[in-house]
């Protein structure tokens, strides 16, 4: 409906005389989109019998999950009370987390940071740059982040330079001291800053060792930049687009990172705002009216009401802190650098702080393929071709793997067609995916096949393990030269695999032929894991 996004920073306006008549037919409406806007509706004009609607709707596991979202934007956007509860509950729930953390940073309830840092670890690295930020907007969930990085229950180098600024944002002189214990120190003079950019010069340049690995650059860029940056089509808006920047310049790089306060555009202005509800809020201005300010910051746009800005003003910095290299060792600055100067996307090397995001639960985020056979439903990554295909098409993640453990559930429905899980594959310039595939379907079930190589590696049959038309825990390892996969927990390859490729992404292939449908959930990466001697 125009009328919610419209009202869009109001949180509540005079009902119309004529709406509880509307309300009564709208909400009965057989579509489930048109009774969700209008409840959400109704919540603005403070028809109270709707806000227990929108509960129940949010806490239904069964509802459609894009209802359940649009309930929750709801909910939040009247500022409904007691649903602090709600939110902590949900951010066990991978589809709503990242709406749940964020919408926490909104609601001043106490139990709220020991919610969020219980459940840190086993957070995507999206989810967590949510979480740390609903940590940083209020002195109280502050304390309780800094006590967590003192007591290593969080990583201090989780603490993006971005993070750090915000934190001294807030204003707590006893804060700001334990932040510069665990982080360190901020400089803040020129003198400084260019001794810091020659320093880091000769740091790049003399270089000893193995090259720079673009890849691992693209990690460390998706942790310190990727938020506020979008480069080659990803990334936030918060920052200038970098795709078309002069990146392969070391002393344009250098400048713009390590001293990006010498010169801001007026659209890059940033703005430390205050709030009546106790958040102190960093962000550029994206528009404002007589009812509300839209601001942008680092994870998030957030439509404030103007009655509820209690301070606001302009910094003299940069929304990128200058500090945003000083976590970092050598070797990933190098990698960055080298990311920087690539002319196109490389893979994203898998590290422990990405691994969790290898699928999201909600969207394709960090996988590329064919939208028209690929999507996600209810938490599954699914393949289905009504018709068959003339050829193969894979589903490509972004992550590059070296050694580790992949487990996940598949179900070939109705056991019809042909799928498999490549692994340490690359993919070739027409799209196609050469490399191992761990098989999938009738006859091939638990069969090891090089695609685009050596074709057929491990002839046995795993299907005697199968359960079919249900949903079936494969299982691969790989380390080094050897190679084990497991059906329901029963080996199925057990290879030593010298000419094979030690290092490549993972896919999900959807093959030619009639008619398929794959599907695939619960997957999960373990890095360098222990090579089992009896599998």
């Amino acid at each position: 409906m125009g009328l919610n996004e419209s009202l869009k920073g109001r949180r509540q306006v005079p009902m119309p005389t004529t709406w509880p008549k509307l309300a009564d037919s709208l909400v009965r409406s057989s579509d489930s989109k048109l009774r969700s806007q209008a409840l959400a509706l109704a919540l603005t004009f403070g028809d109270v019998t709707a806000i227990s609607t929108m509960r129940a709707i949010l806490i239904d596991n069964a509802v459609d999950l894009a209802l359940r979202r649009e309930a929750l934007d709801a909910l939040l956007k009247v500022k409904a009370v007691d649903l602090a509860p709600a939110l902590q509950a949900l951010i066990a729930q991978p589809e709503l987390r990242g709406q749940a953390l964020r919408g926490l940073a909104s609601v001043d309830d106490a139990k709220t940071p020991v919610a969020i840092l219980q459940l840190y670890k086993r957070f995507s690295a999206d989810d967590r740059r949510d979480a740390l930020n609903t940590l940083a907007s209020r002195p109280s969930f502050a304390r309780a982040l800094v006590a967590a990085v003192e007591s290593n229950s969080v990583a201090s180098a989780d603490l993006s330079a971005d993070l750090v600024r915000q934190l001294r944002n807030l204003g707590d002189g006893d804060l700001i001291d334990r932040v510069g214990k665990v982080w360190g120190q901020i400089r803040e003079t020129s003198a400084d800053r260019t001794k810091r950019i020659a320093d880091y010069r000769n740091r790049i340049m003399q270089v000893s060792g193995p090259a720079a690995d673009p890849s691992l650059g693209r990690a460390v860029y998706a942790k310190t930049c990727q938020q506020c940056h979008t480069l080659f089509g990803v990334g936030g808006k918060v920052g200038p687009e970098l795709t078309g920047s002069n990146r392969r310049d070391l002393s344009y790089i250098l400048e713009n990172v390590l001293d990006p306060s010498a010169l801001i555009g007026k659209d890059y202005l940033a703005h430390v705002i205050a709030t009546t509800d106790g958040r102190t809020l960093t962000g550029i201005v994206q528009s404002e009216d007589k009812d509300a300010i839209t601001l942008v910051t680092a994870n998030e746009t957030l439509v404030l009401p103007l009655a509820e800005v209690e301070e606001r003003k302009p910094s003299t910095s940069s929304m990128m802190p200058e500090d945003l290299w000083s976590n970092l060792s050598d070797t990933e600055i190098r990698a960055l650098v080298a990311y920087l100067a690539q002319p196109t996307q490389v893979p994203i090397l898998a590290t422990p702080d990405n691994i969790a995001g290898l699928f999201n639960g909600r969207d394709l985020t960090g996988w590329q393929g064919d939208l028209t056979v690929w999507s996600v439903e209810s938490g599954e990554i699914v393949g289905r071709t009504k018709m068959g295909l003339a050829q193969n098409t894979w589903l490509r993640s972004d992550l590059l793997l070296r050694d580790f453990r992949l487990t996940l559930q598949v179900k070939l429905v109705a056991n019809l067609g042909n799928s498999g899980i490549q692994f340490r594959s690359v993919v070739l310039p027409d799209a196609e995916v050469k490399g191992n595939q761990a098989d999938v379907g009738p006859g091939w079930w638990g069969k090891l096949y090089e695609e685009h190589g050596r074709g057929l590696l491990w002839d046995k049959s795993g299907e005697a393990h199968v359960k079919i038309g249900d949903w079936n825990t494969y299982e691969i390892l790989a380390i080094g030269s050897k190679i084990v996969t497991k059906l329901n927990g029963k080996v199925c390859v057990d290879l030593d695999d010298p000419a094979g490729l030690r290092v490549g992404i993972t896919a999900l292939q959807l093959h030619s032929g009639g008619p398929t449908e794959v599907r695939f959930k619960e997957l999960k990466l373990e890095l360098n894991p222990p090579l089992d001697p009896s599998p």
